[in-house]
């Protein structure tokens, strides 16, 4: 991955963000799956209240990047891809979604935060 960023002369200290971030979700997600008990921990998750808290800001935080994707993208059956598996697998979806967009907008910061949408006017 990173081969292919330094190819399209893309490595800059964002794409390193991203890509940092996508890894340290993927440790912790594979951490939590090997040592951890989703429907146990969950439970005790939801019945605090700061646990709720929790939630509704990640799933609305994850709704708002959901949003722009539903904006940058053409084609309405990718983003929505894009937006399930965000919704089921978290930031660490949002991360390489991010490094996806970075390499397709070649370092134009329009096309990164529109996509091919851009109206000329």
């Amino acid at each position: 991955m990173i081969a292919m960023l330094k190819k399209a002369k893309l490595v800059s200290m964002p794409v390193v963000i991203a890509f940092g971030g996508f890894l340290i979700m993927l440790v912790v997600v594979c951490y939590a799956l090997a040592y951890g008990d989703f429907f146990i921990e969950g439970a005790v998750l939801i019945d605090m209240t700061w646990g709720i808290v929790t939630l509704v800001d990640l799933y609305l935080g994850l709704l708002l990047f959901c949003f722009w994707i539903m904006c940058r993208e053409e084609n309405i059956t990718t983003a929505l891809s894009w937006s399930v598996l965000i919704l089921l697998l978290g930031n660490m979806l949002s991360f390489l979604y991010v490094l996806k967009v970075f390499y397709e907008a070649q370092g134009s910061m329009k096309i990164f935060w529109l996509g091919k949408n851009i109206k000329d006017n």
